[in-house]
């Protein structure tokens, strides 16, 4: 038999194959003990950025730009993450760390120009419909981007949708999103608006704990009260950051301007008030930011018959450029002053300007597109609730239902005899709210006439006007209980016309209620504070507002007083 020759070098090369392969299966093994440990190790800097986020932002910040660094997390909606190993695990920790990095760099006063990150977290956490803390905290950060950005009316939104996916509202940021809601209101002067706002955060318990945000609250409180003119409530809330330990310095100094305007404007204690504004010019860090303190000022020695130092004043005030409102009254004041002192040149120069400046004036006010999202954000809550309280009962009837059929049969089962009464509601039980469901708008418009006549109120009105004296029995007090009474008689009406008419602002709704009561444009401006050219201007606008069917309910009937 032939003996086979073995080649040594085949036996080498088998072992150096068979060592090859077993490196390949252990580094296989080590890149997947390192993703997974990469993967942990994100998510307890996530868990720990989050915690130093509250009592020391840059450090937090720097935890998350050592998990992003060198690849950054995607940007858009859908986009797949291109990030550490770890985020490829999930869109989960993206999200986190994207409201997380916006939130800390907020903190760290880093300018916030675009909103791409913050959508990454409100594009993955959506509007869930049980409350979630991350999911909240997502829109609240974006809410956060656009009060950078300036847009109100998307601040709005985000911080609306924020509010009602807190699970905790006695928390931190609950808190500072309804404050930073009340400083939009004021930007657009919904005054009423923003005092709400502000009300119920001063009113939190997290609030009442934390003396910086108080004195932020009162503050902001106090000028929701000054701009409707109730000064004694608004000079509660100046002194209350007055004497609050806490106040920033900032405060401190503007509230000299604010006492100078209640002053002036309350009790026309012109010396008091002049003290206050100037100690308030004179403490100016930006002599080009105080437009309206130099109209204020104007306007003092206006008031004590010094023409020319007046005029000086609006001058300064139209010297500064960061203030359009001041400077639209500086104009006005400026061509009354400039008649008085015999320029009528520059009357009509400063009559221009003025009138010029309005319109961008009324543009930049766009209550109506927050009114539209605040009646979009109420609706969806309210359907949000008559589902979960349909749920309720009707989860409530399949378990009565079941333990009647379970007692039927045991009933049955024992051969026991008893009656068996189906329980049923009278058909009158409620037969006004059937007669209104089947009712039409004219007709519930007639029925909230009806209903204010029939009130002791309205007869006691029509023999004011028919002696004439009804503007020298009128005060605040009546006011109020006029505005009560076509409250009452209108308020099954109200919500409908809300929601047909999502773009009537509280003032409008309040005008179509005293015409739908039967008002006329005289004796609505004798029982209100507005004047008659007021409400025709107003009415004027509610027609572009309303559809032809609400122009025709409101519009079409005559008045009865």
């Amino acid at each position: 038999m032939k003996r086979v020759r073995r080649n040594p070098w085949h036996l080498a090369l088998l072992l150096i194959l068979a060592g090859v392969l077993s490196s390949c299966r252990d580094s296989s093994l080590d890149s997947q003990q390192i993703v997974n440990r990469k993967f942990l190790d994100v998510r307890t800097a996530l868990s720990r950025a989050e915690v130093l986020m509250e009592s020391d932002p840059h450090a937090a910040r720097a935890v998350l730009d050592s998990i992003a660094y060198p690849h950054p997390l995607p940007k858009g909606k859908g986009a797949r993450p291109a990030g550490p190993p770890s985020f490829r695990r999930g869109k989960g920790e993206a999200a986190h760390f994207a409201w997380l990095k916006v939130q800390t760099d907020y903190k760290c006063y880093v300018p916030l120009t675009s909103d791409t990150l913050a959508r990454i977290a409100t594009d993955y956490y959506g509007k869930p419909r049980h409350k979630d803390y991350h999911a909240a905290m997502a829109w609240y950060t974006l809410g956060c981007v656009y009060t950078e950005m300036q847009n109100d009316p998307k601040a709005v939104d985000a911080y609306l949708t924020a509010h009602e996916l807190f699970p905790d509202t006695v928390n931190r940021y609950y808190v500072i999103a309804l404050f930073n809601t009340g400083k939009h209101y004021l930007n657009r002067h919904m005054y009423a608006e923003a005092e709400s706002r502000f009300l119920a955060a001063k009113n939190n318990p997290y609030c009442k704990r934390d003396s910086l945000q108080m004195a932020y609250t009162d503050f902001n409180l106090g000028l929701s009260h000054m701009y409707q003119s109730r000064f004694r409530h608004a000079e509660e809330d100046f002194y209350a950051v007055l004497h609050n330990p806490y106040a920033p310095p900032l405060f401190r100094k503007d509230i000299d301007y604010q006492l100078a305007k209640l002053n002036f404007y309350e009790s026309k204690d012109c010396a008091t008030s002049l003290s206050y504004v100037n100690r308030f010019i004179a403490q100016a860090e930006n002599p080009k930011g105080i437009a309206s303190a130099w109209v204020l000022k104007g306007n003092i020695m206006a008031h004590s018959q010094q023409y020319d130092s007046a005029y000086a004043c609006y001058q300064n005030a139209l010297a500064c450029h960061t203030d359009i409102y001041a400077r639209n009254q500086a104009n006005k004041l400026l061509a009354h002053i400039s008649q008085l002192t015999q320029k009528n040149d520059s009357a009509e120069y400063y009559s221009e300007a003025y009138q010029s400046s309005l319109d961008s004036i009324y543009n930049s006010f766009g209550r109506e597109e927050i009114d539209s999202i605040r009646n979009t954000h109420r609706l969806e809550t309210l359907r949000l609730e008559k589902t979960s309280k349909t749920v309720r009962l009707l989860s409530f009837g399949i378990v009565a239902l079941l333990v009647a059929a379970l007692l039927l049969w045991a009933l049955r089962k024992r051969r026991h005899s008893l009656p068996s009464v189906a329980p049923s509601l009278p058909h009158g039980a409620a037969p006004s709210d059937g007669d209104e469901d089947s009712m039409t708008p004219q007709e519930r418009a007639a029925r909230c006439r009806e209903r204010f006549q029939q009130s002791a109120l309205f007869a006691t009105l029509v023999e004011d006007l028919r002696q004439g004296d009804l503007s020298a029995k009128m005060n605040q007090a009546r006011r109020a209980e006029i505005r009560k009474a076509v409250a009452d008689a209108t308020s099954d009406i109200r919500s409908e016309l809300m929601i047909d008419c999502p773009l009537l602002t509280r003032e409008d709704l309040e005008y179509c209620e005293y015409m739908l009561s039967g008002f006329s444009i005289k004796t609505m401006a004798e029982c209100t504070t507005y004047s008659e050219h007021a409400l025709e201007s107003r009415k004027s606008r509610i027609k572009n507002k309303v559809s032809p069917a609400w122009k025709e309910i409101l519009f079409s009937n005559d008045s009865s007083l």
